[in-house]
């Protein structure tokens, strides 16, 4: 009898244990499945490539003179790039060579049912500064029709003299309108050099701005 009852005991552990098995296998499928629901929803939110692009390019101010700056789109339309040529501000030099400024206004066109907003931007240059000089770097952007502005302020002490490539996120989002298939998007940057006070404020100071990466969210309305 207790060879029996042994053996009656072992199929039950037997049956538990492919039970449990059964069971995990089941509740990874579950999860594969629901993350794989999440992917395709994730996919879902961008425009399908080649989908976006840029009707106009204009942009204005005295650190992009006429001629002195390109704008592209990245193929699936979550990057926009802006080239600068002759965007600097520099001291010892007046108030117009301490502080230069650009607006850009571009008009995307995109399918029905999507809309977007700026993420982050990626500010690319030079800076070179002697001892007190400082200066700072600011981007933000709205949208036409739509209350509101967002931007960015980044701060550089001295000394510096180096490349530099500088990630901000832009901490709040203001999205395009949806149902819309187009919307110009707009871009103000301004980039300053202060000089330090008597006896040092003929020290020098140089902002080299070279590009702006833009990284664009979309979301489906």
């Amino acid at each position: 009898m207790s060879k029996v009852r042994r053996k009656a005991k072992t199929k039950r552990i037997r049956h538990t244990v492919f039970q449990s098995v059964s069971t995990m296998a089941a509740m990874v499928v579950l999860l594969l499945l629901a993350l794989l629901q999440l992917a395709v929803r994730g996919l879902a939110q961008t425009p399908p490539s080649g989908t976006v692009r840029v009707e106009s390019f204009s942009y204005s101010g005295s650190g992009c003179p006429p001629g002195s700056a390109e704008g592209a789109l990245s193929p699936d339309g979550t990057g926009l790039t802006v080239i600068f040529a002759e965007y600097k501000a520099f001291t010892p030099g007046s108030p117009d060579d301490q502080v230069k400024k650009c607006q850009l206004a571009v008009k995307l066109i995109y399918p029905t049912g999507f809309a977007f907003t700026l993420e982050s931007v990626t500010v690319k240059g030079s800076a070179h500064f002697e001892e007190g000089v400082k200066g700072s770097l600011e981007v933000g952007y709205y949208f036409s029709g739509i209350p509101g502005a967002v931007r960015t302020l980044r701060r550089l002490p001295p000394p510096v003299d180096d490349m530099f490539e500088f990630d901000d996120d832009f901490l709040t989002f203001i999205y395009a309108p949806c149902g819309s298939e187009s919307t110009t998007l707009n871009v103000y940057s301004e980039v300053r050099v202060v000089p330090p006070p008597p006896p040092s404020n003929n020290n020098k100071g140089l902002i080299i701005i070279d590009a702006h990466d833009f990284s664009l969210r979309w979301k489906t309305c």
